[in-house]
């Protein structure tokens, strides 16, 4: 087993933690060794798990370490990843294993993609790095998603849709047109763009 953990302590990172426990029962890949988080005291229980520090402490880590971002906000995802430095640090693409992915050779996921439960990526597709895709999601062929960008809960992306870096994508958001969001915009839950 690979040992992992999960940096942020808040809603995401618990059901970050709660997917790797799902694909562990699915095949016993992850050895779970706590939170990282900045806000949270040393040695304080998260769900059963012991924060083990601050962010800043992977840096010194010596031995490889998988890690997760489970923090929503897109700017706080590129800061997390940008404050670490450290080679033996590793962003793994983590899958639930309800979700599908139909062409896997023309799926392109960069480090640290995270793809929750019952998601559904098609063909043709580019996703960036420590980039977000909540549960429920559907992400159409010849679509580009930037680096660490969140689309939350039943977003979908249809065929063509380019989003820049940073992009947040409020709960239900559906695009119908390969349209191109722009670098940091962040799109209000159930909005429906042509």
């Amino acid at each position: 087993m690979k040992k992992i953990a999960i940096i942020g302590t808040g809603g995401l990172g618990r059901e970050v933690l709660a997917m790797i426990k799902s694909i562990n029962e699915y095949d016993k890949k992850w050895e779970i060794v706590g939170f990282y988080d900045d806000a949270v005291i040393a040695g304080t229980k998260v769900a059963g798990y012991q924060v083990v520090g601050s962010v800043a402490l992977l840096n010194e880590k010596k031995e490889s370490l998988n890690v997760v971002i489970g923090v929503g906000n897109p700017v706080i995802r590129k800061l997390i990843r940008n404050k670490i430095s450290n080679r033996n640090i590793n962003f793994p693409v983590i899958i639930h294993p309800s979700s599908v992915i139909y062409d896997k050779k023309s799926v392109q996921l960069e480090e640290g993609v995270v793809i929750a439960a019952n998601c559904v990526l098609t063909t043709d597709i580019k996703v960036g790095r420590c980039t977000y895709i909540n549960s429920a999601s559907v992400v159409s062929h010849d679509s580009v998603i930037g680096a660490f960008c969140m689309l939350m809960p039943t977003t979908s992306l249809s065929t063509g849709v380019v989003l820049g870096n940073e992009v947040y994508l409020g709960n239900g958001t559906k695009i119908d047109e390969p349209i191109h969001i722009e670098e940091g915009m962040r799109i209000k839950a159930g909005s429906i763009l042509p």
